[in-house]
C-alpha cells in the first residue's frame, strides 16, 4: 500500500532564526534592506524584488536595495534602487494587495492547477503558495514562503506535501538606499 501512496514535508529555516515579532503596526517596516538574503545554509537566497514585482528583474542582476516608506492612509511604498538609481516604485495597499495580521504582512495566496499538459510535466493536481513578509526581534526583515500541493503522478500515484522556507533580509544602511 505504501508503493502507491506519496507525501513529503520539508522546513527550511536557518539555525540562528528568531521566529516572527510582532509589529504594532505597518511603520515597523518603514526602512531599507538589502534586497537578497544571504543563506548561511547554501541554499538560494530570497529577494524582495522577486516577490514584490515577479517578472520584473532577472536573477542575474538584482537590484542592490529596496527602501521602504509609508504611503498614505494604509499603504506602502517599495523603491527597488541600485547605486543610487531608483529602478522601480509601487504603491501596495492593505486590503487590496496584502493583509496585515498579527504583525505580519501576508501577501495575497497563489493558487496553480496542474493538467500535466507540458512536456515533461507528470503531476496532475493542485498547488498553492503564500509569501508573509515580518520582521524578527532585532528588527531585521524575514521572509516565510510556503507551498503545499495535492494530485496525482503519473495519473495513478496519490502525491501530497508541504515545504516551507524562511530567510532573513537584512536592514542595510540608509545611505544604500538614497538616490543621486
Amino acid at each position: 500500500m505504501f508503493l502507491f501512496c506519496a507525501g513529503c514535508a520539508s522546513t527550511e529555516v536557518a539555525e540562528e532564526d528568531t521566529g516572527f515579532a510582532e509589529s504594532p503596526g505597518l511603520e515597523g517596516f518603514i526602512g531599507c534592506y538589502r534586497n537578497c538574503s544571504d543563506p548561511s545554509d547554501g541554499s538560494a537566497p530570497v529577494c524582495l524584488t522577486s516577490i514584490i514585482w515577479p517578472d520584473e528583474f532577472t536573477a542575474a542582476t538584482p537590484p542592490q536595495a529596496v527602501y521602504i516608506q509609508k504611503g498614505d492612509g494604509k499603504s506602502l511604498v517599495a523603491s527597488a534602487i541600485s547605486d543610487g538609481v531608483l529602478l522601480k516604485q509601487s504603491r501596495f495597499r492593505e486590503g487590496e494587495d496584502f493583509e496585515f495580521k498579527a504583525g505580519r504582512i501576508e501577501l495575497k495566496r497563489d493558487y496553480v492547477a496542474s493538467g500535466a499538459r507540458e512536456p515533461g510535466n507528470p503531476f496532475i493536481g493542485m498547488v498553492t503558495s503564500k509569501t508573509v513578509l515580518g520582521l524578527d526581534d532585532s528588527g531585521q526583515g524575514r521572509v516565510s514562503r510556503s507551498t503545499a500541493f495535492a494530485g496525482t503522478g503519473f495519473l495513478i500515484i496519490p502525491v501530497a506535501g508541504k515545504t516551507s522556507n524562511t530567510q532573513k533580509i537584512e536592514r542595510a544602511p540608509i545611505d544604500l538606499c538614497e538616490r543621486s
